[in-house]
């Protein structure tokens, strides 16, 4: 029971970050310990299981699925989008300095954790800097003015962006914001549109079980260099969260006042959480 409140607890951080653009859930299910899960639990939806249950052999279906792991995660998840996306827009209206401040300093708290215990070597740092370069090009990309919101569209947004939901660092909040669907799918989550949400799901669905799959492959064949462009890509994408824009482009705070303090303490505070979790999930908080 403890574990599966463990898992409910990662899901409704999971939800949380999700709902911002900059901020990804599969940085948040890194940092908890619960990645290589997630991604196997992804994967046990594969032909097998289709096969069994378009056969009427439910029961071979359904038992190979860790739902131990994957119903409080989804239930939490869930449950986060929904009961925060109102929050998370009030927000980013009256406190964004703040609210950046400290996811700011969750995904720079996330890429300390990734880099220990790494073994880099020249490649690796290469690798790095190649993710780090290609994240920043993208998140500096400005928005798809005048997409259509289309079923086959709102699919493949759908594809893309929980395909990016599950990787750290990229947020698939941003990616719909690039594919100029941001604020049509959160009016759907806000407003309950039920048949939007079904055609965003089964696009992100049919991403998930593709992704992972070849995400797992990186995985087992080549960890270290796959970790590296992973840090990269989270070291790119921090342009995203950074407090102060001008435009698309970062800058420096406009006045030097309390304002700066409050995003300074909230930056802490996104630090401090990220090591707490981990201390926490490897027993070093005991």
């Amino acid at each position: 029971m403890l574990e599966k409140i463990r898992f409910l607890l990662c899901g409704l951080a999971m939800g949380a970050a999700d709902v911002v653009p900059g901020v990804s859930g599969g940085t948040v299910a890194y940092i908890t310990g619960i990645y290589d899960q997630l991604l196997s639990a992804i994967k046990s939806f594969d032909a097998a299981f289709f096969r069994n249950f378009f056969c009427g052999r439910w029961k071979n279906a359904f038992g190979r699925v860790p739902w131990g792991f994957l119903l409080p995660l989804a239930a939490g998840i869930f449950t986060s989008i929904f009961s925060l996306a109102k929050l998370t827009l009030w927000l980013l209206k009256t406190h964004p300095v703040e609210l950046w401040s400290f996811f700011f300093g969750l995904i720079a708290a996330s890429i300390l954790i990734m880099l220990k215990g790494q073994r880099m070597h020249a490649g690796h740092w290469i690798l790095l800097a190649a993710g780090a370069a290609a994240a920043w090009l993208v998140t500096g990309a400005g928005a798809v003015s005048g997409m259509p919101h289309t079923w086959p569209y709102i699919f493949g947004a759908g594809f893309i962006a929980l395909c990016a939901m599950i990787l750290p660092g990229i947020s698939g909040s941003f990616i719909l914001v690039i594919l100029g669907q941001y604020q049509y799918i959160l009016s759907a989550v806000t407003n309950f549109r039920i048949d939007v949400l079904a055609v965003f799901m089964a696009g992100g669905i049919a991403g998930l079980m593709t992704f992972s799959r070849v995400l797992s492959a990186c995985f087992r064949r080549f960890p270290a260099a796959t970790n590296a462009v992973l840090i990269g890509v989270m070291l790119g994408c921090m342009r995203t969260v950074w407090p102060w824009h001008t435009g698309l482009t970062p800058a420096l705070p406009p006045a030097f006042d309390a304002s700066l303090l409050h995003a300074a303490l909230a930056c802490l505070g996104g630090l401090a959480l990220p090591l707490a979790i981990q201390a926490i999930a490897t027993g070093k908080g005991r």
